[in-house]
């Protein structure tokens, strides 16, 4: 436990399912500073933490305007509240609704079009060739006959790639094509997915429209992802380096395991350069995937992400540092950003996901789709790193999000199971060993 801070305004956190929101939850307790929680249903783990000060039931993300109603509520009825991000769509709506909620709320987000250029895919990149970031090839069709002409010259395989997660229906990550002919096929199949659940809600035109990048294979390096804070005074910088090294779906999807890598200081450089280019501050994690020698960017997450906790293990507090930067608070945050610096390069940390790992592994054996070797790597790679692996969502000390994350990835499981049986068919890749 951290010495506490002298009694301030409490945090409101969305995404209650997510382990960026347990982790930070449990994280502002330590500092004595209360955290309260939306939840959409009594499966969310952060919502069972014994940390939580109150819990306000409200509607899904995704639902925007019902999701607006529900917190001019809650500032109305206990206001001065400190909103941090949990997900892009929470993201859009603080900033795109900025003057609404500041009536209410302490707000910590960057101007809408810093906003716009982070969560649009093809302005992402942009702005990172203008920082001088590596980029993948990538290309953004107008219309269906702009693609059929495109088709046959592109490198494939190609990924289509939505261009926002925001107001998705869908949560995948884009779809993998290996020529011209599964490429005009399946793009229009996407464009009919990218469909809306609530007709109301506003999005940007052309969101719906996705992206077409070359796709990579993940080598032995992994994904590497620089997590980190910048303040509103862009000196106050600080980072963590890790890999993803397991997620939950071929050819991409959410990470279930992670392993901490020594700085890297060129790749943090380049972050700080995009940060600059797209006046950005808060929270932040990048992904990177290497492209003919270079590192370049797939991914920027401006909020709390789900391994945050990996980072709070080593030292980097980052919601503390949101927090103090929300109130102003800039000595403190200087002093906190300074402490932070210091990271032990020998340390080995893991995130990890435990029940989705042998889950995973389980429905592989079950579909006879899993390599022995593989299976034994990745108990080997689970007993040889308990002693320093951070969780998802149990800890001893809070016991009850742990068993809340199962019980809802049972529920999850059940729904799914037909679509992941139809991933397993032998047509579909493995998830080898690495990623």
């Amino acid at each position: 436990m951290q010495e506490p801070i002298l009694k301030r305004p409490a945090v409101l956190l969305g995404s209650a399912s997510s382990g960026g929101t347990i982790a930070a939850v449990r994280h502002l307790a330590g500092y004595g500073i209360g955290a309260n929680v939306i939840v959409d249903h009594r499966f969310c783990p952060a919502g069972w933490s014994r940390h939580v000060g109150r819990r306000y039931v409200g509607p899904v993300e995704s639902d925007s305007m019902r999701y607006l109603d529900r917190l001019l509520a809650i500032g109305k009825s206990d206001p001065g509240q400190v909103l941090l991000p949990t997900s892009d769509e929470l993201v859009w709506l603080y900033s795109s609704n900025a003057p609404l909620l500041a009536r209410y709320f302490r707000l910590y987000q960057p101007p809408i079009e810093t906003i716009r250029r982070i969560l649009d895919k093809a302005l992402l990149e942009q702005a990172a060739t203008s920082a001088g970031v590596a980029v993948l090839p990538s290309w953004d069709p107008q219309n269906l006959d702009e693609l059929a002409e495109w088709a046959p010259h592109l490198p494939y395989p190609v990924l289509i790639k939505p261009r926002t997660h925001v107001h998705r229906l869908r949560n995948d990550k884009g779809v993998v094509v290996h020529s011209a002919e599964e490429l005009i096929a399946e793009y229009p199949r996407f464009l009919a997915r990218e469909r809306y659940r609530f007709d109301e809600t506003p999005r940007e035109p052309g969101s719906v429209r996705p992206v077409i990048q070359k796709f990579v294979e993940i080598g032995r390096e992994g994904v590497v992802s620089i997590s980190g804070f910048i303040g509103r005074s862009a000196d106050v910088f600080v980072t963590r380096r890790s890999t993803k090294i397991l997620q939950r779906s071929r050819p991409v999807g959410v990470g279930v395991c992670y392993e901490s890598r020594p700085a890297d200081p060129a790749l943090s450089q380049a972050v700080h350069r995009l940060c600059r280019e797209l006046d950005y501050f808060g929270l932040f994690e990048v992904e990177f995937i290497l492209h003919d020698g270079a590192w370049a960017i797939i991914d920027f997450n401006p909020r709390l992400f789900n391994q945050i906790g990996l980072d709070l293990r080593r030292g980097l507090p980052l919601p503390l540092l949101a927090y103090l930067d929300a109130l102003g608070e800039a000595e403190a945050l200087r002093s906190l950003a300074a402490e932070a610096q210091d990271e032990n390069p020998a340390e080995k940390v893991v995130f990890c996901d435990n029940f989705t790992l042998h889950a995973i592994l389980l429905a592989q054996t079950l579909c006879m789709r899993a390599r022995l070797g593989d299976l034994a790597h990745w108990r080997s790679w689970a007993r040889q790193n308990r002693a320093h692996m951070v969780h998802f969502a149990s800890d001893p000390s809070d016991p009850m999000p742990g068993i809340v994350h199962v019980l809802s990835e049972l529920y999850l499981g059940f729904r799914a199971a037909p679509r992941f049986v139809r991933t397993m068919l032998p047509s579909s890749p493995l998830v080898a060993r690495g990623l």
